[in-house]
Order: structure tokens, then sequence, then C-alpha cells
């Protein structure tokens, strides 16, 4: 955070390969993840490299019901786009197999 002059995580939220949530900015601050699409869209962090391992079903099915519930909220549109990290930016995140899963979600337009 300090290298990158944040107060605080640049994600909205992080998904722990626990199954836990992990609330970063929140719903309603904006986030500092992805620069020309922060204004308009959620950052949701997976902890870990997922190069040579794929998230646990846990963290997969978090993340998926944190979407459900933002939708739900009516903080996440019903119509929603999915990318992934590498699709809005210069990275290599979230990995190969992390990213190669995203793809297979049903609302992932990359």
């Amino acid at each position: 955070m300090d290298g990158r002059g944040y107060s605080d995580i640049g994600y909205n939220f992080l998904v722990g390969n626990d199954g836990n949530v992990y609330e970063g900015r929140g719903w309603d601050r904006r986030g500092a993840h992805a620069l020309n699409v922060n204004t308009e869209s959620i950052g949701i962090c997976f902890m870990g490299d997922f190069t040579s391992q794929k998230p646990t079903a846990s963290a997969i099915a978090a993340a998926k019901s944190l979407i459900s519930c933002g939708v739900s909220l009516g903080k996440i549109r019903s119509g929603y786009s999915l990318y992934g990290h590498r699709d809005v930016g210069s990275t290599a995140c979230p990995g190969n197999l992390l990213y190669d899963d995203i793809k297979s979600w049903g609302r992932y337009v990359g």
C-alpha cells in the first residue's frame, strides 16, 4: 500500500483459499485495482499465486457467491460482464490456472 501511495488495499474484496471473503474497500468505495476501469468495476482478488495451482473449490464458490450477493444487493448490475485482471491491464494476474477457470464462468467476456 505504501509503495503505491494507497491509504488501504486497492481491491474491493479478497478471497482466501479458506473460502472466506475479506472486505477491502467494500461495495461503495472506488477500487484502485485496474487503472482505466476502477470507476465502473468491483475488484475481487484471489489471494495466492495461481500460475501452477488452482484456487480451492471453496475459494471459487466464495467468489461466485460474492458476485451473486452483489447482484442481489444492487451493487453489481444483473447484466454484468466479467473480466480477468489481465483483460484490463498489463499483468499476468490472476495466473493461468485461475484465468482459465474464470473464462468458463457464465458472464466472462474478457
